[in-house]
């Protein structure tokens, strides 16, 4: 008897082990949602959903304090948040959407992916939750649509925090910039597994580790946004033709910090003090063997430097 129960003592892990492989290897869209929703919570977050008039947004959520709105860049969705999210909750409640045409939220109905349309459809979303003041943060386009947003309601940001914004037109050419100047692809778009993998090595310094299987759900959803991708990046470069982001906030007194990783390819590190030269209350700060995205590669040091500027460490 002593042996029977010692066999079903080994046999129960060795069935839930095999059975989390099978998931692993054969149904790869359910390993990948269960990361996800594991990582969200170690950053206490949760997903949910409101509409702001004719705008459906899926958004994160979680944390105590005042509000904090993070805006996800180009290609990219509400889960770029998700790491940095557990040093940022014991301060803020943040609150993470997905952008209009991005993720888990609706198309635009009207097509219209300019950067100030965007920015007026962030603040519906603010309105729609009742936040008549808070904190915002961006990175890339987010970080261009968050200048954009405060430079217009200027009332309503208590702080800015622009991870590599874009649509700054002082900064020097970028490597990304340069390539499509040669009339190279815009390496931010992927059409298959191996400009997948270019694509993570060209906006880190040092790329994550991604299982294959999980990794194939990723190229999967780059493959088939790839279209609508490609429009909003004809629009959103449009915008920047018409208003770079340095004229924008020119004279823009709402407390900033700028994060910028030294190794960033898409957009040129030289933005950031580009653009702390022309805001009053603005703070550049470079971090070091970090690409394009410093709150997914090193989310700690990330948060503490923003929780730093605001007086919060």
């Amino acid at each position: 008897m002593a042996l029977k129960r010692k066999s079903v003592f080994i046999l129960v892990p060795l069935l839930f082990f095999l059975g989390l492989m099978s998931v692993y290897y054969f149904l790869p869209e359910a390993a990948f949602d269960l990361v996800i929703r594991v990582e969200r919570g170690v950053g206490g977050l949760s997903e949910n959903t409101v509409d702001a008039g004719n705008l459906h947004f899926a958004y994160l959520e979680g944390g105590r304090g005042e509000p904090l709105v993070l805006l996800h860049g180009f290609g990219a969705n509400k889960d770029n948040w998700t790491r940095i999210g557990r040093h940022l909750t014991p301060h803020f409640r943040v609150i993470a959407p997905d952008l209009i045409g991005f993720g888990e939220s609706g198309p635009a109905p009207d097509g219209n992916y300019a950067i100030r349309i965007q920015a007026e459809r962030v603040r519906a979303f603010a309105m729609a939750l009742g936040l008549e003041s808070f904190h915002l943060g961006g990175s890339s386009m987010g970080g261009y649509i968050a200048g954009v947003y405060a430079a217009a309601y200027p009332q309503e940001i208590k702080s800015l925090l622009l991870i590599a914004p874009g649509g700054v037109a002082a900064a020097e050419p970028s490597e990304m910039f340069r390539r499509l100047q040669a009339g190279e692809a815009i390496p931010l778009v992927a059409a298959n597994a191996e400009e997948y993998d270019r694509l993570l090595d060209f906006v880190f310094a040092e790329r994550p580790f991604i299982p294959g299987p999980m990794k194939r759900v990723l190229v999967k959803e780059a493959v088939d946004h790839r279209a609508q991708n490609l429009r909003i990046w004809d629009q959103m470069n449009r915008s920047l033709e018409t208003a770079p982001l340095e004229q924008t906030v020119n004279g823009l007194a709402v407390p900033t910090l700028i994060v910028w990783g030294a190794q960033d390819r898409v957009l040129h590190v030289s933005g950031g003090g580009a653009l702390a030269a022309v805001m009053p209350n603005a703070r550049s700060a470079v971090m070091t063997a970090v690409g394009h995205l410093p709150m997914i590669e090193k989310p700690g040091e990330t948060a503490r430097l923003y929780l730093k500027f605001l007086g919060l460490d």
